[in-house]
């Protein structure tokens, strides 16, 4: 009884349709419908996911072993990717879909290729054709019933043979939640005070149209009436290449000015509503000097936020691809999976200027490998090496300095001269070379010069420290 699990994630769901949100409208596929036209035809919206898109499509992956990078776990992975008929980055881009409708889903198709079990493509499954959601005792995730065009045919996908990239796990939904939930309400109140305000702007180009009935009309509530036909004359009326009126004997027409005011600024309502629409998602940096006002520092403060979570989505993927997809195919050719997993460059641009400062406050505390090397070769765009070449360069050089302050040691030996009166040599105080106390006459002198230069060190690395870490707290 106690490996059996007995509650629920309290998942609303009813025959397999998820009704977990409360606005009926932003349910299933009436939730895809609208959320398909926020992308499609509302520019602010498809601002942010192009973003997005942009901001990830920059990233590097590749598989990563933590005990040895020759594995040839990794190799057949590498293959295999290599061997798809769509590219990674096609992949990619379609697993960003998840941004709007909150998952996306793609069925693994395997090929048998020269002994070995390989992909041969994530083929996607649109979020609209998922009929219904099948769920074991515990409201687990067995798969879904996918029902697609042309045919309509009812289909169940297995979850074994499933990807499925979901923006945030809530109770187990499948569905996840769409980044664009929150923009809702915003995009639709824009929406319609655009709609109302185009209306308005025809109606001061063109003037309110007036129809002055004649004394004896027909004013009976009917479309045949004189007051129907006059009605829909004034509906009607539109100053194209078409435009004309004829009127009967005694009617009247006339264009009436609206005069032009408003009560409000519709303008500025419809901005208000799209900057909340890229507040919800992180975004609103993008329309930062559209009014005229914003500073480098803020637009770099809200960059950061965004790239924050350009990198969490980038993580969603990485995770869920190294949780589900790397396992089953590795099992299928007979390995174990353990260690193995999909990692990432960091999105967004590096701020080469702050890494600088903190390398130049840090860098002589640091022991530096050619792994450290390359990844800030990396990072500021210079030319790729080998880490083994840069480890190697490394020890000569260290070398090279090694025998250069043993030189300046043997110099200052010969010469007989005091640490007061011995001039100081500039190159060997690049390299940190100590020669004064290798120069003092008698171990009692040495002794005091190592004691008040242990203390300026520890003073200055304190200081260096205190440094570094207030530089940090500001930055982060």
């Amino acid at each position: 009884m106690a490996d059996k699990e007995l509650g629920k994630t309290g998942l609303v769901e009813f025959s397999g349709q998820i009704q977990d949100d409360f606005l009926r409208e932003m349910r299933g596929k009436e939730a895809y419908k609208r959320y398909d036209e926020m992308r499609r035809n509302s520019p602010i919206v498809g601002a942010l996911l192009l973003a997005n898109e942009q901001a990830i499509r920059k990233v590097s992956w590749e598989f990563h072993c933590e005990e040895d990078e020759e594995d040839p776990r990794i190799e057949l992975l590498e293959e295999a990717m290599a061997n798809m008929s769509l590219s990674w980055n096609d992949h990619i881009i379609e697993a960003l879909t998840m941004l709007p409708f909150g998952f996306s889903a793609f069925e693994i198709v395997y090929e048998r290729k020269d002994g070995k079990i390989l992909w041969r493509k994530f083929a996607p499954r649109g979020q609209d054709t998922v009929y219904q959601w099948k769920f074991d005792d515990s409201q687990g995730v067995e798969g879904f019933y996918q029902m697609s065009p042309p045919n309509y045919e009812t289909t169940f996908l297995p979850i074994e043979k499933l990807l499925v990239y979901k923006t945030r796990v809530e109770r187990g939904n499948p569905e996840g939640r769409s980044i664009l939930r929150t923009a809702w309400i915003p995009y639709y109140y824009a929406k319609h005070i655009q709609q109302i305000e185009a209306i308005g702007v025809e109606r001061d180009l063109a003037g309110m149209p007036v129809i002055r009935l004649p004394q004896g009309a027909d004013v009976s509530e009917s479309d045949a009436s004189d007051l129907g036909k006059a009605q829909k004359i004034v509906r009607n009326v539109r100053n194209d290449e078409q435009a004309g009126i004829t009127l009967p004997f005694g009617w009247e027409f006339e264009l009436a000015s609206t005069g032009g005011s408003r009560q409000f600024d519709t303008d500025k309502i419809i901005r208000r509503y799209e900057k909340n629409i890229l507040l919800s998602t992180l975004a609103q940096f993008l329309m930062l000097g559209q009014d005229g006002a914003g500073s480098l520092a803020l637009s770099k403060d809200q960059t950061d936020f965004f790239t924050m979570s350009v990198n969490a989505i980038a993580d969603i993927i990485a995770e869920t691809f190294t949780k589900y997809a790397i396992p089953r195919l590795l099992k299928l050719n007979g390995y174990d999976a353990t260690g193995i997993k999909l990692e990432h460059t960091p999105a967004g641009d590096a701020d080469v200027v702050g890494m600088a400062d903190i390398l130049q406050k840090t860098g002589g505390l640091i022991t530096w490998s050619g792994e450290d090397e390359l990844w800030w070769r990396q990072l500021i765009g210079l030319p790729e090496r080998d880490p083994a070449e840069l480890d190697m360069a490394r020890q000569e050089q260290n070398a090279q300095n090694t025998a250069a302050a043993q030189a300046i040691k043997a110099q200052v030996d010969n010469s007989g001269d005091t640490p007061e009166d011995t001039p100081k040599d500039e190159a060997a105080d690049d390299m940190g070379v100590d020669y004064y106390a290798a120069s003092a006459p008698d171990d009692a002198k040495r002794l005091r010069f190592e004691r008040k230069w242990q203390k300026q060190i520890a003073a200055a690395l304190l200081k260096q420290k205190n440094k570094v870490m207030k530089a940090i707290k500001g930055r982060y």
